[in-house]
């Protein structure tokens, strides 16, 4: 005879089953969102870093215009004259990669993609006269070879004749894309 007591309590193996599929599915949606949550704080700091530098180099054409020179000392007019040689756009790309050192106005940036990488390491400058798409498809390391996600790249052309701010992130689900600022800098 097999008598059970109506007061008996308890889950029975099915529902503990569904239950544990329930929390499984809940937490596959979670780190997925999480995920993409984390890539746009990232893509976002990333933009944030390359605004803060345009703007940097927006200030300092003004002052530079008034007749003062700007810090880092690389930048002075006197080593950024208006010529139109090569060795004036390879001084001003040793001025803009300067922006990161130590002691000068970014250098406690860090790269969101790459903690280690910070100050200098995550603000790059080249001279290059090459023509960039701006819809994606550009590689960071067509620019500047060793760049990576998070990286600000400061493009001098033409001298210092056009200055373009770019940042590399992912773009489309593809890594290492330049994005470029919306203006280009003239006559620095």
């Amino acid at each position: 005879m097999n008598i059970r007591a109506k007061s008996e309590k308890g889950f029975s193996l099915i529902e503990l089953l569904v239950v544990v599929a329930i929390i499984g599915v809940l937490a596959a949606v979670g780190v997925v969102g999480y995920q993409g949550y984390i890539d746009s704080t990232k893509k976002s700091v990333t933009e944030n870093n390359s605004k803060a530098v345009h703007q940097w180099l927006l200030n300092a054409k003004t002052i530079r215009s008034a007749g003062i020179d700007v810090d880092p000392s690389e930048c002075s007019m006197a080593s950024l004259s208006t010529s139109t040689d090569a060795a004036t756009a390879v001084a001003a790309g040793g001025c803009f990669a300067g922006l990161g050192s130590e002691d000068h106005p970014f250098e406690t940036f860090k790269n969101p993609y790459n903690q280690s990488r910070s100050g200098d390491a995550t603000i790059l400058a080249v001279s290059s006269d090459a023509d960039i798409a701006n819809d994606g498809s550009a590689a960071c390391v067509d620019l500047v070879a060793d760049s990576e996600d998070g990286d600000v790249i400061i493009r001098v052309k033409d001298t210092v004749a056009h200055i373009d701010v770019y940042f590399c992130s992912k773009v489309d689900g593809n890594s290492g894309r330049l994005t470029k600022m919306s203006n280009t800098i003239t006559n620095f």
